[in-house]
């Protein structure tokens, strides 16, 4: 009876250290996936054009408000 209840007690203990580890892994190759998508999404020169041009639509207005439609458009017309 005692070397079962050491037997669960160990399986719990050293299960839970294994998991711990393997968060750590997860954290890492969520980094790693971000960096990987954020190096993917580079702008086009007709998408820094349109962006340019929605910058100075926006800085000429009176409530110089985001207008996210217009950017949306603005970038459409590059696709």
């Amino acid at each position: 009876m005692k070397k079962l209840v050491f037997t669960a007690f160990a399986v719990v203990a050293f299960s839970g250290v294994a998991m711990a580890k393997s968060a750590e892994v997860k954290e890492v190759a969520t980094l790693q996936s971000t960096v990987k998508k954020a190096e993917m999404l580079q702008a086009t020169p007709c998408e820094d054009a349109a962006i340019d041009a929605y910058e100075v639509i926006i800085s000429n207005r009176y409530d110089k408000e985001d207008d996210i439609d217009l950017l949306n458009d603005l970038i459409g017309l590059c696709h």
